[in-house]
């Protein structure tokens, strides 16, 4: 892997979804170390609730970073060449502020803590102070900034957003509540990007005016990003984009592509997924392409897979951006590039943290289609509760306590695996999010 002089996508970057897992301070900076080495160089940060926000201090999570080590990523980030993009919603997953008391005024259905309202001034406004706390901090190192913009399914709900859109397209409503946002980071040099979703529908005119003020980066996660006839990307939408004068990036996956349960990526998926925007790239001449990395499908989801227990996924994604192709064997490529990173000790971290990681989702997994047919089976739930042995049920609960046992062990060792890289709070929730509904499911059997 990685054979070419000259690599097949110029801008290859790594998404840091830090809602979910977010690393140590230490591993925050080591993982820096380990992107240039797998030749990337961009990062997109999502900083979330991780960020140390001065205006709104109540956004930071208790495991916030604090200023002077995001000082010293940016400083890491520029010594090994590696461009560093922030993100900050501006339309929808803005969960972790609209669900704030202070904010609710600005959400488009009062009990939706996702998405702004694009008729409420104030939106636009909280937007770009949340956006200049952020640059800010980066001291004039910003040259672009993703807004986000995805998702945004319940814009047009409210009467005030009804009525505009009586007289006029959503395009023109969503560019109405975007436009101050992309405006005020024009003004200062830095070029916004947004997701495409919401963009795909839009008229060429409409793109037009679009491309004038930011860049798009088209996503899409499935082994094939571009299936003609569903309702995804396809490869019209692309070019559509271009003869818009859009500037497009691609963005592919190279975990949180495969569910929001997933423990570890589907390789074969992560693989083709990977692969298939590398040629995307060529074709449609994109930007760069930024491998994501979701942690959390929302911001109150439960999380899914680590960033740890997928460096397998991540070193093949860099190789496919950088060589447009892959080695007939791509895991054991994969392993291979982490072995000759810090003396192998990168890839027994992922070895550890991979193989507990899937020990726990196989146990999971089976525990739940066992308890699935054991409530099944359970003549109490079809309404004969008299019929019921005494010592089937005391047999039950000892099964159930057994294969809890076993999976309280499963959740420790991961939490051991993972020791040093994310935060003993957040794997701690992590487990609990798989064991706590089961818990919750086994009620149905063993009362």
């Amino acid at each position: 892997m990685f054979g070419r002089r000259r690599p097949a996508v110029p801008l290859r970057g790594v998404h840091l979804d830090l809602k979910g897992h977010p690393p140590t301070p230490r591993r925050l900076l080591e993982l820096l170390d380990l992107f240039a080495h797998l030749r990337l160089n961009v990062v997109l940060a999502e900083w979330e609730d991780t960020f140390p926000w001065r205006r709104y201090p109540e956004l930071r999570s208790p495991t916030a970073y604090a200023p002077a080590l995001l000082r010293r990523f940016l400083a890491r980030a520029a010594a090994r060449g590696i461009e560093v993009i922030p993100l900050v919603q501006c339309f929808g997953h803005a969960e972790n502020v609209l669900s704030r008391r202070r904010f609710r005024g600005l959400r488009e259905i009062p009990d939706d803590v996702s998405e702004f309202c694009p008729s409420c001034p104030g939106s636009a406004r909280l937007v770009i102070e949340l956006v200049d706390d952020v640059l800010a901090l980066m001291g004039g190192a910003a040259r672009r900034f993703h807004l986000g913009g995805d998702e945004a399914w319940h814009m047009g709900s409210c009467p005030r957003c009804r009525r505009a859109m009586r007289t006029g397209d959503k395009d023109r409503l969503y560019m109405r509540h975007v436009a101050p946002i992309l405006d005020h980071l024009n003004a200062r040099g830095v070029r916004p990007i947004l997701w495409d979703d919401m963009m795909r529908p839009w008229s060429p005119p409409a793109l037009r005016a679009l491309g004038a003020r930011a860049d798009l980066m088209a996503w899409s996660y499935g082994a094939d990003p571009v299936q003609p006839g569903g309702h995804g990307l396809t490869e019209r939408h692309l070019a559509g984009y271009r003869r818009g004068g859009v500037t497009v990036w691609g963005a592919s996956a190279y975990k949180g592509g495969d569910g929001p349960f997933a423990m570890v990526p589907d390789v074969r998926a992560r693989t083709a997924n990977n692969l298939a925007w590398a040629r995307l790239a060529r074709r449609h001449r994109l930007a760069g392409v930024v491998a994501t990395a979701w942690s959390r499908y929302t911001t109150f989801m439960a999380p899914c897979e680590t960033i740890e227990a997928s460096q397998h996924t991540l070193a093949l994604a860099a190789a496919a951006m950088w060589d447009g192709a892959l080695p007939r064997d791509p895991e054991a490529g994969a392993r291979a590039v982490l072995k000759r990173f810090r003396r192998g000790r990168e890839l027994r971290r992922f070895t550890r943290c991979h193989g507990a990681a899937r020990e726990l989702d196989a146990w999971a997994r089976g525990f739940e289609e066992w308890l699935i047919d054991e409530a099944e089976r359970a003549p109490h739930l079809h309404g004969e509760p008299r019929r019921i042995n005494p010592g089937v049920i005391r047999h039950r609960a000892a099964q159930v306590r057994r294969q809890f046992a076993r999976g309280e062990a499963l959740g420790k060792a991961l939490v051991r695996a993972h020791r040093g890289s994310i935060p003993r709070r957040r794997l701690d929730l992590y487990v609990a999010s798989r064991l706590g509904p089961l818990r919750l499911r086994n009620r149905g059997v063993s009362h």
